[in-house]
């Protein structure tokens, strides 16, 4: 039959083309901005490596989930960053599930964090948060161009204290 080298080689092959991800479905493109997704949760997000915002987001970015009182463009998404790393210095957005498609990345998350500062002026209450929001964001040459996203602000607020369970 086949040498061993034969089988090797061809064993190689074969774990080279279905690791490839045009075979899954994903394009060389889907997945470069799916790791963009994946970092800036790990990196920005999670380690506070706000620096890296300037790598990861183009600077004609646009917030489609805006922030009262906080300017939609990439400047308005580091003033947000810092002030919700600094209102929840633990912050976790974890990834439950993510797809790509074309120049959009899908992303389904769960935030946790404790609230240990002011946080779009409500005083630090010590309470812990675990929350679920939905993300995509647009890509243009390897760098995030627009977002869309959706918090449950009100769960947030529940455990926070600010609103009873009823929403008032």
């Amino acid at each position: 039959m086949f040498s061993n080298k034969v089988q090797l080689g061809l064993i190689l092959t074969l774990c080279t083309l279905f690791s490839s991800t045009a075979l899954f479905g994903q394009s060389e493109t889907e997945a470069k901005n799916t790791a963009v997704m994946k970092r800036f949760y790990d990196e920005v997000v999670n380690q506070g490596k706000l620096d890296l915002i300037d790598e990861l987001v183009a600077d004609n970015f646009v917030d489609h989930e805006e922030t009262p009182g906080i300017p939609a463009d990439k400047a308005g998404l580091k003033t947000f960053m810092t002030a919700f790393r600094s209102a929840f210095p633990d912050l976790k957005f974890t990834v439950n599930d993510l797809a790509a498609s074309g120049d959009k990345v899908w992303v389904y998350i769960t935030i946790t964090g404790t609230h240990k500062g002011t946080f779009m002026d409500i005083p630090a209450t010590g309470k812990q948060i675990s929350v679920n929001g939905f993300d995509i964001v647009r890509f243009a040459d390897g760098k995030a161009v627009e977002h869309w996203g959706l918090t449950d602000s009100m769960t947030m607020m529940t455990q926070l204290g600010v609103m009873g369970e009823e929403g008032h």
